[in-house]
């Protein structure tokens, strides 16, 4: 077996709710910049809160994202 059969396997087991996947981890890949935007200006405006995120979680969304972004070809409606 390939490399590129055994990526397709992996890449065809990954896309599950095609769209619906892609769609989630944009509007929490936007989330994410909001709060690293916010922690970046809220020190120099005098403001001591920010907001931790888990490394964890931002590995999750890249992955969601990169997922959506590898099956995109296969999903498009077909002409």
């Amino acid at each position: 077996m390939n490399v590129q059969t055994v990526l397709n396997i992996a890449l065809n087991a990954l896309n599950f709710a095609p769209g619906l996947k892609t769609k989630v981890a944009a509007i929490a890949a936007f989330a994410l910049a909001i709060v690293a935007a916010w922690n970046g200006l809220a020190p120099q405006i005098g403001v001591d809160f920010t907001v931790s995120i888990p490394d964890w979680l931002n590995a999750a969304v890249l992955a969601l994202l990169g997922v959506g972004a590898a099956n995109q070809p296969k999903n498009l409606p077909k002409p």
